[in-house]
């Protein structure tokens, strides 16, 4: 799962080798004994929702270079995960948002980076325009029934079919708004 591999301790600086601890392998230290676990990241994203439109970036960097995605990243070791969304939107989009409700936790195990839990936010703008920023080459607002055919991540597996009518995403976002549409989702 993780690219990750240490060779060497970061306490002591001893080898690492593999053996097993908790009946998984793990990286373990042959002079001090530290076991270096390998847990998925923190990470969050944002749902922002205008009328039928979804705001989306095209990502500038690996993986999924050139894809389509919500605007995502890892959450810093002081912030909250409702920031974390609130930052990476503005910062890969120009479009200052407010997360105002978590919509779900999805593990995604196959980053090649890293495994991750991305708490999903419902987001709603507060403005500024939508330009491409930070790491991402473009975002744009798209309609929910014409999205791009290269969304990266699973977004589309994982949010987009989750907001078809039915899908519960969309009952969500419904019973938050008294089922009159959270933004023309409904």
């Amino acid at each position: 799962m993780s690219a990750i591999k240490a060779q060497f301790c970061l306490k002591c600086g001893s080898a690492m080798t593999v053996t097993s601890v908790s009946g998984r392998p793990r990286p373990t230290c042959e002079g001090c004994g530290f076991v270096m676990f390998t847990n998925p990241v923190g990470a969050s994203a944002a749902l922002v929702l205008r009328g039928n439109e979804v705001l989306l970036v095209k990502r500038g960097i690996e993986p999924f270079r050139g894809y389509w995605a919500v605007p995502a990243g890892y959450q810093d070791e002081d912030e909250s995960p409702p920031a974390t969304a609130e930052r990476e939107t503005l910062e890969e989009t120009g479009v200052q948002v407010e997360a105002f409700l978590l919509l779900d936790l999805l593990f995604v195990p196959d980053d090649p980076r890293k495994a991750a839990n991305v708490a999903l936010f419902a987001c709603r703008a507060l403005g500024g325009e939508a330009a491409g920023a930070d790491d991402a080459e473009e975002a744009a607002w798209f309609s929910l029934d014409d999205l791009p055919g290269q969304i990266a991540f699973d977004n589309r597996e994982l949010i987009f079919d989750r907001l078809a009518p039915g899908g519960d995403l969309r009952k969500r976002l419904d019973l938050l708004s008294g089922n009159m549409g959270l933004g023309g989702v409904d």
